[in-house]
């Protein structure tokens, strides 16, 4: 069978690699971005800020903060901090499909990992292509952690074992210094392949969509240049933002919007750029006073999470970084701590027309959610505090986490964990956009794995969650 899949990120380079595994199966997978050749320069495997060529050119509409998504082999995933929390059990059981429970997705995620401290555990793997490990706290670190333990939160190994919550280290997909993406999980075997073919810097412009069926894709090179690809499935993996594009210029969208987009209308899907969901977080940047004790890079210090009032297990997530890791213009000694909800009620959306989707993340649009974020805060302050008190930082003359209507404030620093999920839902509901086995609705061989299927979004960075949904995506093409 020939597949075509859109997206070489988290899930499409994780699907390719399943899918090529079988002689049988053609793969060709094609990716707007670059391929930066077999010998990955160090800017790709270690740095957050990179240059733009890397980025796809994405910002909330409504804030204009940038919302940096990889455009290069390996996605976004090739350009992220590689933390590698997964999420509770109950993150996907609340998926609402019997395919998708914690239980249907653990051997995705145990045949991914290779766990260098717990992959002997049951719920962990220790032979898969993806490293994953834990960094020892610093100095900075080791003072958070003792004031967390004099608050009752717990000291916890392993932020990936069965309703882990308290304080312990990030887990992260790194070795040594080097991030492992799946540009380098799984390239380096793709290219070996006979079966693969690798098509870089071609932006996809539509599927095309034949007596209701896929038939294959037009793609447009760097030079703009536009050509036809056929394949027997397709399988879009183009991300949150970039998929919903796909199908809305393809014809597959609210059938309002597609037709004043003067594109003809072969299938109706409401729903369609709706449910975006994302984590939100702050920052309450504080200055160490030890030189010799700064702050971790992120992804790399101490990981709280914990849960807040209320049902259906809403959760927060604190942590501290050194500040110059995101922010180039920050002092050495600047330390951010972060404060995030990782349980967000509020929903954005897509406003897809003929040009890029203008993106509308409504970060803590809902009452419940600033509510709950003017609580992670106000711990936080406590947290800081403690550590201003006993020497350990120092705090700017005004600090905002001060406000007197502490939930405004929030709203004004609120910004974008990068963790955006939901814009093609997956369902049982003839709503959804695709069914629970990623299969667009109305439209034969044309199928969707990326994290815009999920239903809701995890308690935990969202790159594992989408590799797994790629692994799976295999099992049901197979």
């Amino acid at each position: 069978m020939r597949i075509l899949i859109v997206g070489a990120g988290s899930a499409g380079m994780t699907c390719a690699w399943r899918l090529s595994e079988d002689p049988d199966n053609e793969v060709v997978l094609v990716e707007a971005g670059v391929d930066p050749g077999p010998e990955v320069p160090a800017v790709l495997r270690r740095e957050i800020l990179l240059p733009p060529e890397y980025y796809w050119e994405y910002s909330d509409a409504d804030t204009g903060h940038f919302l940096p998504r990889g455009k290069v082999l390996g996605g976004s995933s090739a350009v992220n901090a590689a933390a590698a929390v997964r999420g509770h059990s109950w993150c996907y059981d609340s998926w609402g499909s019997p395919e998708w429970t914690f239980e249907k997705c653990l051997p995705a995620f145990r045949a991914l990992e290779a766990d260098q401290q717990f992959g002997t555990a049951d719920y962990h793997g220790a032979d898969g292509p993806v490293p994953v490990t834990r960094f020892e706290p610093g100095p900075f670190d080791r003072a958070f952690n003792d004031a967390y333990e004099r608050r009752g939160f717990s000291r916890i190994s392993d932020h990936n074992a069965p309703g882990a919550l308290g304080f312990g280290p990030f887990p992260t997909n790194r070795i040594g210094d080097d991030r492992i993406s799946t540009l380098l999980a799984f390239l380096p075997q793709l290219r070996e392949r006979p079966n693969v073919e690798l098509r870089p810097e071609a932006e996809i412009v539509q599927v095309i969509v034949r007596d209701r069926a896929a038939r294959g894709v037009v793609v447009r090179t760097k030079h703009g240049a536009e050509t036809t690809i056929e394949a027997d499935l397709i399988l879009l993996c183009a991300g949150t933002f970039g998929t919903p594009e796909i199908l809305f210029n393809s014809g597959i969208g609210p059938g309002e919007q597609v037709r004043a987009a003067g594109i003809p209308l072969l299938v109706e899907a409401p729903a369609l750029g709706t449910n975006l969901s994302d984590h939100v977080l702050v920052r309450m940047d504080v200055d160490v006073t030890d030189p010799s004790a700064p702050a971790l890079p992120g992804g790399r210090g101490t990981l709280l999470t914990f849960e807040l009032d209320g049902e259906g297990h809403p959760q927060a997530q604190i942590f501290a970084y050194r500040t110059q890791f995101f922010d180039p213009t920050a002092e050495p000694l600047t330390a951010s701590v972060t404060s995030s909800l990782v349980t967000p009620a509020s929903r954005g959306r897509l406003e897809l027309g003929s040009g890029r989707a203008q993106v509308h993340l409504r970060h803590l649009s809902d009452p419940l959610d600033r509510s709950r974020m003017a609580d992670i805060v106000t711990r936080a302050a406590d947290i800081i505090d403690d550590l201003a008190a006993s020497g350990t930082v120092r705090l700017p003359d005004a600090p905002w986490w001060r406000a007197d209507d502490l939930q405004e404030a929030c709203r004004r620093e609120a910004v974008s964990y990068h963790h955006a999920v939901g814009t093609c839902r997956m369902g049982t509901d003839t709503q959804s956009v695709v069914d629970d086995h990623l299969r667009v609705r109305g439209v034969d061989r044309l199928m969707v794995a990326d994290a815009s299927v999920m239903p809701s979004i995890p308690r935990g960075q969202t790159n594992f969650a989408a590799m797994m949904i790629g692994y799976r995506a295999a099992d049901f093409i197979r």
